[in-house]
């Protein structure tokens, strides 16, 4: 794929999955890689968005959904592809959707979908009224079941257009536990853009960094960021705290 012809876009599913499947994150980790192989665009990392918990709500271990950047030559194509791919590889039990949106200017109304999603219970029509606002830039489609997995996958695209919520798919473990090293050593070898506290402290890259346990980085600021605490001197990657696995 060359750059000349690319454009922006995210996509986010939703609601594909069962207790006995692969996770949304994963599934989604898949169409990117079918993407990159047919030559129609590149993935970049993958951000996992909580929805509301609710007994109104069907959902697997968790209600979240999976969204993820990416560049691509060829929109219409990648549109078949993923949808091809949900419709082939989603749990026979799920209801899933779909989302990919064109970025560039701002969708603040989107945005307010997906905080709308955290804290009431909302509808297909909602979301395909919320999508009908952006014309050309949003589109959204149901892939099985019910197809309910659209409210999800919209509001994980308008979580994730705020760069302030939102965890990064995947653990990152020290190579060797206790390792000692810069903070411009660790942003560089685990690939994050910065470490900071609850205050709101960054750590300078020559302040040291202690590893001790695996962790998880949060979307913040639009940053890959890792929590962390100062403590005897060093800054500390905050301990990933034990959860069931990703779901809907």
């Amino acid at each position: 794929m060359t750059d000349t012809a690319t454009e922006k876009i995210l996509i986010c599913i939703d609601d594909t999955d069962d207790l006995d499947s692969i996770g949304t994150g994963e599934l989604l980790e898949n169409i990117c890689a079918a993407m990159e192989k047919a030559g129609l665009g590149r993935a970049g990392f993958v951000t996992r968005h909580q929805l509301l918990i609710s007994d109104r709500i069907a959902y697997t271990s968790h209600n979240s959904s999976m969204c993820c950047s990416a560049e691509t030559n060829d929109l219409p194509s990648l549109l078949k592809l993923a949808g091809a791919y949900l419709e082939a590889n989603c749990a026979p039990s799920s209801d899933p959707g779909l989302c990919v949106f064109r970025c560039g200017e701002a969708a603040e109304g989107l945005s307010e979908f997906g905080r709308r999603a955290q804290n009431e219970v909302l509808t297909k029509d909602d979301a395909y009224a919320a999508a009908a606002c952006y014309p050309g830039r949003v589109f959204l489609s149901e892939h099985g079941g019910s197809g309910d997995g659209v409210i999800g996958a919209l509001a994980g695209v308008g979580l994730r257009l705020t760069g302030n919520d939102g965890r990064i798919k995947g653990k990152i473990r020290p190579e060797n536990p206790g390792e000692i090293m810069t903070a411009a050593e660790f942003c560089r070898r685990y690939h994050v853009a910065r470490l900071i506290n609850d205050d709101g402290e960054t750590a300078a890259p020559d302040e040291l960094v202690r590893f001790d346990e695996q962790t998880k980085a949060v979307l913040l600021d639009d940053l890959i960021t890792l929590p962390a605490d100062r403590k005897d001197g060093f800054w500390i990657p905050r301990p990933k705290k034990k959860s069931p696995k990703d779901g809907k």
